[in-house]
């Protein structure tokens, strides 16, 4: 029996090399550790396995359009009704708007881009309401403290509706915020911008709602 370290002939029985030091028992208890850690072949190709299946669903989620049941109505189509409350009481349902150009707008106050484009829907909103335009901005999720306490911070006065039980955004698959849907007076999507839109851009929409 040799010394696997230095080459020294040991004594069968001997735990430590008398010429190096290395202790035998050590080394054993060691390599058993190790085998103990390995995992044998066929869960390491489990585990490879389903990591691999995992990285193809997520990559399939990712990458594959959404159905029709997942995206928003598009242009041309109806615009989904509602019926939900307003902050100031009572309900809205946008149905009964039938024959007024309507924009809707869903936000919260907690989305930068929706707190930026507010006032610029409140101008438009308040130069052409005179000619029928109704303007409909619903919240999504909020109390209605939180709601007041940012109208009254920007000063806007626009109709507020609550969508505390997410029925306006089940029916227009609403993700990102904000969101905004202009319906003509036949009750058609007529613009869908999923983004925060510019006076500019909002301007041109009411222009082209009013104008049908």
């Amino acid at each position: 029996m040799h010394c696997p370290e230095c080459r020294t002939g040991l004594e069968p029985d001997g735990r430590f090399c008398h010429m190096c030091g290395f202790d035998f028992r050590a080394a054993a208890a060691a390599r058993r550790a190790a085998e103990l850690g390995k995992r044998p072949a066929w869960k390491r190709w489990v585990s490879g396995v389903s990591l691999g299946i995992m990285a193809f669903l997520i990559m399939l989620m990712l990458l594959v359009p959404r159905t029709d049941a997942y995206m928003v109505p598009p242009v041309g189509t109806p615009a989904p009704d509602f019926e939900i409350p307003a902050l100031d009481g009572g309900t809205v349902r946008l149905s009964d708007h039938r024959g007024q150009p309507v924009i809707i707008n869903f936000w919260a106050s907690w989305c930068p881009p929706c707190r930026k484009e507010m006032p610029d829907f409140q101008e438009v909103y308040d130069r052409y309401r005179a000619d029928g335009l109704q303007f409909y901005a619903i919240n999504v999720g909020e109390s209605q403290v939180t709601i007041r306490d940012f109208a009254a911070r920007l000063g806007i006065d626009l109709p507020i509706l609550i969508d505390a039980g997410e029925e306006a955004q089940t029916v227009y698959n609403i993700l990102p915020l904000p969101a905004t849907f202009f319906i003509d007076r036949d009750g058609i999507v007529r613009g869908v911008y999923q983004y925060q839109m510019s006076r500019a851009q909002i301007e041109a929409e009411v222009q082209r709602l009013m104008a049908r």
